[in-house]
């Protein structure tokens, strides 16, 4: 919630005397339906839950398994990485921005606001993370998480979610989109486009006036065919639950294939380290010799191509995770490699060998 000066308050009330943006009015809500290949498609969502508050991602893991990149631009500032993950419930990460709490006060939450009381945009079930734009200029990003302010005469802000393979936008959820309390005029939107840079799908999706702490779901449409999805800020807000679909039953590749083909994404993060294609193809062209990491992270890199590409991960969500932690603290990139004996990491390098050969999962390829 912004904190305005007498002055912003006196431009603001002029402004809104004279004249209405015409993108700040909500949008009806689209009344398409699933068609033939959307209703194949196998429901998923990023919830930003499965990272850290504090978190500046470059990329997100879906519930589903699936990798999607994360750009950010605030115009306040020029950091490589500008949004950031902040605890809404079951405490706020920072105890100033109560308005994005959740549930709210009425619920017996944390969420301070009108606007999250009984009424359309009921603020009614915890968020958990969600993702905002931070405020460089008066909060440390690695001590207290905090969304930034824009007023209605500044350039907005911009997330993108940046996927590898077409999918179909559902739904994304808004939390403390205030336009007239206070005359913050804060707004935001959503557009769809079928590449980075390329055409957009569809129309604008405007967030509605939820008031103080107050939660709406925009639903975007059931369109499919996207391929990136971009969240235009400009207020203090938070973003969660971005819905969408994918391609039911997307086969799996294994690590041999991915070594001689083209791949989905140009990194990959092991253990929270972000690699190139370059060392990670130096890691596949490693051998073994009894080193346990090298063998898990041949399963691994090509576990997660395989996601990125559009497969199904949720049967090997948990030995993502465990994985993952296994890489923590360890830099594949050194020379000597660090190492861990094979016993160690045998069970997790079997069930990510599985998926990527289709023994679990969705299937193997035909390749």
């Amino acid at each position: 919630m912004r904190k305005l000066s007498l002055v912003c308050l006196t431009m603001a009330a002029l402004w809104v005397a004279g004249c209405q943006k015409t993108d700040l009015n909500p949008q009806p809500t689209p009344t398409a339906t699933l068609n033939a290949d959307v209703a194949t498609c196998t429901p998923d969502v990023i919830t930003f839950d499965n990272v850290a508050a504090g978190t500046r991602p470059t990329s997100i893991t879906s519930t589903g398994g699936v990798a999607v990149g994360v750009e950010s631009q605030n115009p306040h500032y020029a950091y490589d990485r500008e949004a950031i993950v902040f605890r809404s419930s079951p405490t706020v990460s920072s105890s100033e921005d109560t308005d994005l709490g959740s549930p709210n006060a009425a619920y017996g939450g944390v969420g301070i606001g009108y606007g999250g009381g009984p009424g359309a945009y009921a603020n009614t079930t915890p968020l958990g993370n969600i993702l905002v734009l931070h405020n460089f200029f008066s909060y440390d990003p690695n001590t207290e998480p905090n969304d930034d302010d824009f007023t209605e005469n500044e350039t907005p802000g911009t997330i993108g979610f940046n996927f590898s393979s077409p999918i179909t936008a559902t739904s994304i959820t808004v939390i403390d989109v205030e336009y007239a309390y206070n005359s913050e005029h804060e707004y935001g939107y959503v557009k769809l486009y079928a590449s980075k840079g390329g055409a957009q799908i569809g129309g604008q999706y405007n967030f509605s006036d939820a008031g103080p702490n107050g939660v709406e779901v925009v639903s975007l449409g059931n369109t499919p065919g996207v391929r990136y999805i971009e969240v235009t800020i400009g207020g203090s807000m938070g973003i969660d639950n971005l819905r969408f679909c994918r391609p039911a039953g997307h086969c799996t590749l294994t690590q041999g294939y991915w070594k001689n083909h083209s791949w989905p994404v140009q990194s990959l993060t092991l253990g929270g380290t972000t690699y190139t294609r370059t060392q990670l193809l130096a890691i596949l062209n490693t051998p073994v010799r009894g080193n346990g990491l090298v063998a898990l992270a041949y399963q691994l890199i090509a576990a997660k191509l395989n996601l990125a590409n559009g497969s199904d991960g949720s049967v090997i969500s948990a030995d993502l995770a465990a994985a993952d932690a296994m890489f923590v603290g360890k830099n594949m990139a050194a020379d000597p490699l660090p190492s861990v004996p094979t016993s160690q990491t045998s069970t997790l390098t079997a069930r990510l060998d599985d998926y990527n050969n289709g023994v679990i999962g969705p299937g193997h390829c035909d390749n």
